[in-house]
């Protein structure tokens, strides 16, 4: 198998798995009485007993990074970038990345309509549906395309922007849970979707960029 084989078969094996676990989670929230459930109730308990005014504080502002709003400034300054610099491929890739993950999302909430979690401090009053994380899945398609693309760009530093990635996706995640907006199953729910739309997207990069070797027949 040579090596072309083998990256599509890599793709296509984590997208099903990835499908799959959101499949699986999907079905555990509409089953109220999974231990998923259960387990989602005990994490917000614990977090309970460590929320500070102070953490609150600091939990507001990272979680911006999700926001919708932000999201659309940061991809827009990310495209503008793409388009100058003619890397029309990263900037399609990024554009079915953020579409697809936001579309999908609000579907989802519509046809499960999660209420939030109730008897947590009001830190934002959020008025959408809980599954899955709406910020969770934004996080995962932007910066984990921006963290593809900079690897792409720059790879001698690779470790460093993937570890950087990991911990903005990670921290906007668990900010949603700190909050009390959200159960730790929303928020998974949310990386898998966004996981999802993310490898689309770059699997249309990748194809978008086998294209254009063919037409110049390399």
């Amino acid at each position: 198998m040579d090596k072309e084989n083998r990256s599509v078969l890599l793709w296509v094996s984590v997208w099903v798995v990835l499908f799959v676990c959101l499949i699986f989670i999907m079905m555990a929230v509409i089953t109220t009485q999974s231990f998923v459930v259960a387990g989602d109730w005990w994490f917000e308990n614990i977090l309970l007993n460590i929320r500070t005014p102070l953490l609150i504080h600091i939990f507001n502002w990272i979680t911006l990074l999700g926001n919708a709003g932000v999201v659309m400034v940061l991809a827009a300054i990310a495209l503008v970038f793409l388009y100058t610099k003619r890397y029309k491929a990263y900037a399609v890739g990024l554009i079915i990345a953020l579409i697809g993950a936001a579309a999908t999302d609000y579907a989802m909430k519509t046809l499960i309509e999660r209420a939030r979690p109730n008897g947590l401090i009001p830190s934002i009053i959020e008025t959408t549906f809980s599954f899955p994380s709406g910020h969770a899945t934004a996080a995962m398609a932007l910066y984990g395309f921006a963290a593809y693309i900079l690897c792409a760009l720059f790879p001698a530093r690779k470790p460093f922007i993937v570890a950087t990635a990991v911990l903005v996706i990670g921290i906007i995640g668990f900010s949603r849970l700190y909050l009390g907006l959200h159960f730790p199953s929303d928020v998974i729910a949310g990386y898998t979707l966004g996981g999802l739309w993310l490898l689309i997207g770059v699997e249309s990069v990748r194809r978008m960029h086998n294209g254009l070797a063919d037409s110049r027949g390399e």
